[in-house]
């Protein structure tokens, strides 16, 4: 099963950091919703339940999204759940409340966001608070995935920056 999770915590890694590359919200969720599926596998495998629990919270907001039903009422549902949940299995101190945070943070702003752009910085924010959690409980392998899905946010936060400046300027002749 060791190997299993880490070939799921793989593929999941690809998928969030492909999502970064979509032009729209709702494609966007689609491939982070594959990445909640799959690292929560990967997770499970790895016998990491927490995380399991946090995923499935996690593909349940991403599937809301996509199938725009993402309501005020759902967002504060999950994040409650997050809440809950994540400190009853919190077995970390102060530094398992990372995860949680960063889980909040990123369903409040994905429920308030609507450009594919503003979600990828929300992005890094969630990233960088589970990095800090990865490093602090030694998941250095999830921490270098991270770090390369940080890159390639960063990349398209620029690239996407560029095309959206150019397509302002061309709206403005």
């Amino acid at each position: 099963m060791n190997i299993l999770g880490k070939i799921l915590s793989l593929l999941a890694a690809l998928t969030l950091a492909y999502s970064t590359f979509s032009k729209k919200k709702t494609k966007m969720m689609f491939w982070q919703a594959s990445n909640a599926l799959l690292f929560g596998l990967s997770n499970f495998c790895l016998a990491g339940y927490s995380a399991v629990v946090t995923s499935a919270l996690n593909f349940i907001r991403n599937v809301l999204v996509v199938k725009n039903k993402l309501s005020k009422k759902y967002t504060f549902i999950l994040c409650v759940l997050m809440i809950g949940f994540g400190l009853y299995v919190n077995n970390n101190g102060v530094i398992g409340l990372f995860p949680i945070i960063a889980s909040v943070q990123y369903t409040i702003c994905v429920f308030a966001l609507k450009s594919p752009q503003h979600l990828r910085w929300s992005l890094l924010a969630y990233l960088a608070q589970w990095e800090v959690f990865n490093f602090a409980i030694g998941a250095y392998p999830v921490f270098i995935m991270d770090i390369v899905i940080i890159i390639v946010t960063i990349i398209n936060i620029i690239r996407f920056r560029k095309i959206d400046n150019e397509k302002t300027k061309k709206d403005e002749n």
